[in-house]
């Protein structure tokens, strides 16, 4: 990378043009605001009692800078026509007023102006017979009134300056911070993009920068591609590995029940019960894989018609109990927390069903107490299913890992826990559905997952026309 592509050094430059800007502009708009100083017209009785002081010519010719005319009254300047040495200035305002006494000198009527401690007076024009014309500036000390005036217009100058710089500033910090802020929340927008699995994040025109900024929204680019096609893999891996799984297992499904039916001791065989305990639980996995392989890939047409929902918890709970009736009786399906039933939506019952069921199972699974299915509606938009268990609940740095495919709690505690899909097919397919699922401790002790489906206009007008069931 070349060095006037390094974003360091544009920055360093940056920085000093911003200074050299807010310097430059505080002084020209203190220039601008301030009010400036100057001259005045002179008194006449100052004028009427210096003339006959500078009326005399040998006065005249005596008059250098520095010397007192009369009282407080010094000349600083003074201008012949002719001479050897026509322009004489006072040597201390000099260095620091030249300008202004050079000026004051060539003016075409008589001025008081205020500089520094003095105010100079003149030009005096006075005529010498042998010098010609000739001016003069006198000078005296400023009085107590005029010292009051000349600080406070400087105090109104700094004022403007200070007010100028602070605006100024204020401008370029803003203008700087857009600059340097901007492009960072674009990438850290883009990084989200790339966690929730976009492969081509929204860069806008952040990777055509040559500089360092440029170099990371490319290697954004290049990761964002990376992991997409590492995801595509896995998943086309999870699901050809499955299907290929599953011929055999139906093949030695098959098996088992011939040899079953075959043998006489079959049935009290042990070791044929165990193998096909087994052989049912792996094609349960497999199955499961598939189901989130299609999820993932948007595979899964959603097939909508009209569900009750309390209809569809309970028939759940009926299922549960007929394959096992001591899971049957710990299930309970509550009425709705308010007046009404649980509401009727328009969705796709089977993909409805998987949410539901692998909340359940998984909370039978790990939990020996009972397990409870309620309702509640949020607003005309939502309406939530909570899954509650009376377990040990999970610690707090657990929580976001349940839905991660094969994540598990604690398998050594729990020797019946699946492989860690049920809670990552539940969040997937509420997401087809158009909800969410989450998981929290309830206050009073276990585990409640919550999920979040939307809830259509007519299903609120339905739901509140009915009385509760419970």
């Amino acid at each position: 990378m070349r060095w006037y592509h390094s974003l360091s050094l544009r920055l360093l430059l940056l920085f000093w043009a911003l200074l050299f800007t807010v310097a430059s502009s505080g002084y020209v708009l203190a220039l601008w605001f301030s009010t400036p100083i100057t001259a005045s017209p002179l008194e006449p009785s100052i004028e009427r009692s210096l003339t006959p002081l500078l009326s005399d010519p040998q006065t005249v010719r005596s008059l250098a800078p520095g010397r007192l005319v009369a009282g407080d009254y010094r000349v600083v300047a003074s201008y012949v026509e002719r001479g050897s040495d026509p322009l004489k200035l006072d040597t201390v305002l000099a260095t620091t007023h030249q300008r202004v006494l050079l000026k004051q000198l060539d003016a075409t009527q008589a001025e008081q102006l205020p500089v520094k401690s003095l105010m100079l007076l003149g030009p005096f024009v006075l005529n010498h017979p042998e010098l010609g014309e000739k001016r003069v500036l006198l000078s005296r000390p400023l009085t107590a009134a005029e010292q009051v005036d000349k600080a406070v217009n400087e105090q109104q100058a700094q004022q403007a300056q200070t007010y100028a710089l602070l605006v100024g500033s204020g401008i370029i910090a803003v203008l700087l911070g857009i600059y340097l802020v901007k492009p960072l929340k674009r990438l850290t927008q883009a990084t989200r993009e790339i966690a929730e699995g976009s492969a081509e994040p929204e860069l806008q025109r952040l990777p055509k920068r040559t500089d360092e900024l440029g170099l990371l929204a490319r290697a954004l680019q290049t990761t964002a591609h990376d992991l997409a096609v590492s995801r595509d893999a896995q998943r086309r891996l999870l699901s050809d590995v499955s299907h290929e799984l599953r011929s055999p297992l139906a093949r030695m499904q098959v098996a088992l029940m011939l040899s079953q039916d075959e043998s006489d001791e079959g049935a009290d065989n042990p070791h044929l019960s165990q193998l096909s305990r087994d052989v049912e639980r792996l094609s349960a996995i497999i199955e499961r894989i598939l189901s989130l392989s299609r999820l993932e890939n948007g595979l899964v047409a959603l097939e909508t018609s009209t569900i009750d929902t309390r209809a569809l918890a309970e028939t759940l709970a009926a299922d549960l109990s007929y394959v096992d009736a001591a899971h049957g009786q710990r299930v309970q399906v509550l009425p709705l927390d308010g007046q009404g039933d649980w509401p009727t939506i328009e969705s796709d019952p089977e993909l409805l069903r998987l949410v539901i069921e692998n909340l359940v199972r998984n909370a039978l699974q790990y939990t020996d107490g009972k397990v409870e299915l309620s309702c509640e509606q949020c607003d005309s938009d939502y309406f939530t299913i909570q899954v509650r268990d009376y377990g040990e609940g999970v610690p707090e740095d657990v929580l976001e890992k349940l839905f991660e495919p094969f994540y598990r709690g604690d398998p050594s505690r729990h020797h019946k826990a699946g492989v860690g899909l049920g809670m990552a097919l539940s969040l997937r397919a509420a997401a087809v559905l158009g909800g969410n699922v989450s998981a929290t401790n309830h206050p009073e002790g276990g585990l409640e997952v919550t999920i979040q489906l939307p809830l259509p206009a007519s299903s609120e007008q339905h739901s509140s026309t009915e009385l509760t069931n419970a």
